[in-house]
């Protein structure tokens, strides 16, 4: 993991970059640090029980990641929160798949976990088709919850699935 830091990095800026999956933008990860803020989120997943990180790569290349890191707070310990980011050039190869795919068998076995969640926009299909055939199910919506740059309000849902 420690030899991916800067290509997940890099992954990471470039599909923010796009503007169209999160709402984080290339500037706000950067004002948190760079590759040191990424390199402190890797060192929280490898000490944090609960927490994995897994990279898939394609011809040497790193393609995707995802993370999955238990709730800051005691009584949210239980639910693993996913990030996944995969290239613009990779999707719709399987690298979402395969990458969710091994973090709910890890969640699985993960004896601190009985559940796992995430957020993902109310618009984006082909992520919610992923999640939903993982068995993850809408548990809110939060319609409007934001505002592009463009003036474009979006909404996003909240996805659980139980392990």
């Amino acid at each position: 993991m420690p030899g991916d830091l800067d290509e997940a990095h890099a992954l990471h800026r470039a599909v923010l970059a796009e503007g169209t999956a999160f709402i984080t933008t290339v500037e706000e990860l950067d004002a948190l640090g760079g590759v040191a803020y990424r390199r402190l989120v890797f060192e929280e997943i490898r000490r944090t029980a609960g927490a994995a990180m897994w990279v898939a790569r394609h011809g040497g290349r790193l393609v995707g990641w995802l993370s999955v890191r238990p709730g800051p707070l005691a009584q949210m310990r239980h639910c693993g929160k996913i990030e996944v980011m995969v290239a613009a050039d990779a999707r719709g190869r399987g690298v979402g798949t395969a990458l969710l795919a091994a973090c709910v068998a890890w969640a699985e076995q993960e004896p601190s976990l009985t559940k796992l969640g995430l957020a993902v926009f109310d618009d984006n299909q082909r992520a919610l088709g992923l999640y939903r055939r993982f068995g993850f199910v809408q548990e809110g919506h939060r319609p409007d919850e934001y505002r592009s740059a463009d003036g474009r309000y979006r909404g996003d849902y909240l996805m659980g699935r139980r392990v």
